[in-house]
């Protein structure tokens, strides 16, 4: 069973929690970052899809050119990072036309900054079938401070219009769940990020077993500013602080041992093998 690996790859201010912190002339790290984990993926002999910033896409064409002369997807990940719900059909549609013209290309995946797709921003489903994308990956099928659709399944589906946590076999667009651990009647997020980076491996390695088991890939991802030593470290409050940077130097050592662990492919890898290519 092959797995998907994914990063997201944005600056070091683009999450949520740290975004509305900075005030000040932004260091960029952007370059340094995606060196590490371009170096990463080579060294693991993986192909991962990369969930591109716009704006950094923009400013940075020779580092797309890059990710792709390494054999990585890219795919969509906002223009400005702003989650869905600041935004609107038209504004979203806007972005993904941008987007399009920066990377010379239509992509076909995308990943809601924040994980921001639920049934409040469900219009976007219709913007991304029209913009003929393939498919989604941005429903943690959990609950958390931030986002989740816990009522959504755990394995790839078609979602409803009508309610993203329903299935509907009609629809063109593929969505695939972030890995969640079942137990006692939850669902623990575990695909990644502070998720990650919180959780022993033993209970990593179970969940993707578990998940193949079942005949689905397990969808996990990083973001690359996890991999980069020199990234700076704001005061966000005891909460956001944890949540953004608890254990981030164990980031890379702990993704190294997932990935050889397990196997991993691209998106496009995966949908071309399933015939799942096409909308």
């Amino acid at each position: 069973m092959s797995n998907i690996l994914t990063i997201d790859l944005e600056e070091w201010h683009h999450p949520e929690y740290v975004k509305g912190n900075v005030d000040r002339v932004l260091q960029e790290r952007i370059n340094d970052s995606s060196k590490n984990i371009l170096r990463l993926l080579k060294e693991c002999k993986v192909n991962a899809t990369f969930f591109v910033v716009g704006e950094i896409a923009e400013k940075h064409p020779e580092l797309i050119e890059k990710i792709s002369e390494h054999g990585h997807e890219i795919a969509f990940h906002g223009y400005h990072h702003e989650p869905l719900w600041r935004l609107n059909a038209k504004t979203f549609r806007d972005e993904i036309e941008k987007f399009n013209s920066v990377i010379q290309d239509k992509c076909k995946g995308f990943r809601a900054p924040s994980f921001s797709l639920n049934n409040e921003t469900k219009w976007a489903l219709m913007v991304l079938e029209d913009a003929g994308f393939v498919y989604d990956s941005s429903i943690f099928p959990s609950r958390t401070p931030l986002y989740g659709v816990p009522e959504a399944p755990v394995r790839p589906y078609k979602p409803s219009r009508e309610d993203i946590a329903k299935e509907d076999p009609d629809a063109r667009l593929w969505e695939f769940p972030l890995l969640v651990y079942p137990l006692i009647g939850l669902k623990i997020p575990m695909a990644g990020g502070f998720f990650l980076r919180f959780f022993p491996m033993h209970i990593l390695r179970k969940t993707i077993k578990k998940m193949n088991e079942q005949g689905f890939p397990a969808v996990l991802f990083a973001h690359n500013w996890e991999l980069d030593a020199q990234t700076p470290k704001l005061k966000l409050g005891p909460y956001r602080s944890f949540v953004t940077y608890h254990n981030v130097q164990e980031t890379e050592r702990k993704l190294k041992q997932i990935i050889g662990s397990f196997k991993f492919s691209s998106f496009r890898d995966y949908l071309n093998k399933h015939n799942l290519s096409n909308p």
